[in-house]
């Protein structure tokens, strides 16, 4: 099943000194790429212990160079000696930490040596660095497969187009009973287009509360001055059935269960803003977020001054609900997509998306970058975002206050000016091709 990723190793190499005129090369230099084009030769006829003397050789001559260190992380990984050829790539990987094939070659070894949690995560860190390679979510299904992580593995396999194996980790993650469960919550209905006018390819759907059963009073905390006879006053247990969640069965990652109240699926690297999570109903641990940038995470954990993001370890169910009074919770559905939209919004996302921290150029807005397939969940007022469609070749000008995220292919650039800072307006150019969304409030806030 494993296959270190080696086309842009031994046959790149050999194709980018071959590119290379030799004469404008210094001696050393031209050395390394006759070393490096006899070491492919040597490779590609399988003579192993060969090849790895002329790459010690060429390691010695230039101990940073990657293509050298790839091709001899490849060798001892042909040779069978894994711990050995994980040290190598990890060398390579502190030189070049963009490199998405170092990424899947190191995950490529955890499965070998069936460490499971730590193939996820490199496999993870390849499809950050290169969402659209198949064969890295191919891995990435594998990996949280064999860690028990069906629905992960549901994803990452539909992400690598292999349908069948994505059926088969739904079907293990919801259990048959549960699908002939006549309670199961049915899922949530399509938002208004005045909502928040999406493209297609990100279906947005707002949880609606129950409606209230006209028998049933809206009952007193206490007896009023009047004197009212007991009958008039709430009883406990009426007061908190009013008010009770039904909690069936699931059947779906997202589903509304009325008064304003989501219930996520959570598993490995779910995210939750506190301030919005209810109960955590699996007994999952919860861990203060950091931020990622280019792939990493980083020292800075992921909050503003007064809430924090948690990162969920463990699978289980998360009821959400609005922190804020004026704003609703919004469910959007990723489908390939690209999506920013600013921080102080975001409330959680799926373990299933891609996902990455920065900020608007020119003020500095803090914003989240969401890619690929799955769940987000987000913070609206009624009729507060509009949506603006900017096509190719537009250029357009936005006071950065207003500015809450966009969808697509969108360059945004803003440097504020003194007369900008004065007058509050931080204008942003937005060029490419997407969807502006834009708060009708954002001034005011």
């Amino acid at each position: 099943m494993v296959e270190l990723e080696s086309k842009d190793s031994s046959s790149s190499s050999s194709a980018q000194s071959g590119s290379l005129p030799l004469i404008d090369l210094s001696p050393e230099e031209q050395a390394l790429e006759a070393q490096l084009r006899l070491t492919s030769d040597l490779v590609s006829a399988q003579k192993l212990p060969e090849a790895e003397i002329e790459l010690v050789e060429a390691q010695r001559l230039s101990p940073r160079d990657v293509r050298v260190l790839k091709l001899l992380a490849l060798v001892r990984f042909k040779l069978g000696r894994l711990p050995e050829a994980r040290q190598v790539y990890r060398e390579a990987l502190d030189i070049a930490p963009e490199e998405p094939t170092i990424r899947l070659n190191l995950g490529l070894i955890a499965l070998k040596m069936e460490s499971f949690s730590e193939a996820a995560l490199e496999l993870e860190a390849a499809v950050r660095l290169q969402p659209d390679n198949r064969r890295a979510w191919s891995y990435l299904g594998y990996a949280y497969a064999r860690n028990a992580s069906p629905t992960q593995a549901a994803a990452a396999f539909r992400r690598a187009g292999q349908h069948v194996l994505a059926a088969e980790m739904e079907r293990a993650a919801t259990p048959a009973s549960h699908a002939l469960d006549s309670a199961v919550v049915e899922g949530l209905p399509l938002a208004s287009p005045e909502k928040a006018a999406m493209p297609q390819s990100s279906a947005m759907v707002t949880p609606r509360p129950q409606p209230r059963c006209d028998a049933t009073p809206e009952p007193s905390l206490g007896p009023s001055s009047h004197g009212e006879s007991p009958n008039e006053t709430a009883t406990l247990a009426s007061f908190t059935t009013s008010r009770m969640l039904t909690l069936p069965h699931p059947s779906k990652p997202l589903a509304s269960l009325g008064q304003g109240v989501l219930r996520f699926w959570a598993g490995a690297e779910t995210h939750v803003r506190q301030s919005a999570l209810l109960v955590a109903m699996g007994g999952q641990g919860l861990s203060l977020a950091r931020r990622r940038t280019r792939g990493h995470l980083i020292d800075d954990t992921l909050a503003n001054d007064s809430d924090h993001f948690f990162c969920v370890e463990g699978e289980g169910d998360l009821l959400l609900c609005s922190p804020d009074p004026d704003r609703e919770l919004v469910a959007l559905s990723l489908d390939h997509d690209v999506f920013y939209i600013e921080e102080e919004r975001v409330v959680a996302w799926g373990d299933e998306v891609v996902w990455e921290s920065g900020c608007v150029p020119g003020n500095g807005k803090a914003l989240l970058q969401f890619r690929g397939t799955g769940r987000v969940v987000i913070l609206s007022g009624e009729n507060e975002l509009v949506a603006v469609r900017i096509a190719e070749g537009d250029c357009l000008a936005v006071a950065a206050a207003r500015l809450a995220g966009w969808l697509g292919r969108v360059v945004v650039q803003g440097q504020a000016t003194v007369q900008a800072v004065s007058s509050g307006l931080h204008p942003v150019t937005c060029e490419g091709e997407g969807v502006l969304l834009l708060s009708r409030h954002g001034e005011h806030r």
